[in-house]
């Protein structure tokens, strides 16, 4: 349990870091030069990670049952699923939290003079 949690904080944290240097580098090569450009560079950041978060999350929930092989147990068959729908649980609380920590990072650039 401990281990999947610290798993889950240093990706967060990793993703998070990834996304700032990558806007970071993306405002400095079209010269931004304002906070509040940078803030909604950031802000833009949290919006797509968010959106990558909420869509793996649908589409590990949506992953049809027939995607399995039939001659499977209908108990194996069920505990696939349902790992599967841990994954993307996982993933979405990766990005989602990346995102909400980019999101409070861009209203923190903006307030920036």
């Amino acid at each position: 349990m401990k281990s999947t949690i610290l798993r889950i904080l240093i990706g967060i944290i990793l993703l998070s870091l990834l996304c700032g240097v990558v806007v970071s580098i993306v405002g400095l090569l079209l010269g931004w030069n304002t906070s509040a450009q940078f803030g909604d560079g950031f802000f833009w950041a949290a919006v797509i990670i968010g959106t990558i978060g909420f869509v793996s999350l649908v589409g590990y929930r949506q992953r049809g049952m027939e995607l399995l092989p039939l001659h499977l147990d209908p108990a194996d068959r069920a505990k696939l699923w349902a790992a599967d729908a841990y994954r993307g649980q996982i993933l979405m609380a990766v990005f989602g939290t990346s995102g909400l920590l980019l999101f409070g990072f861009s209203i923190l650039v903006s307030r920036l003079h």
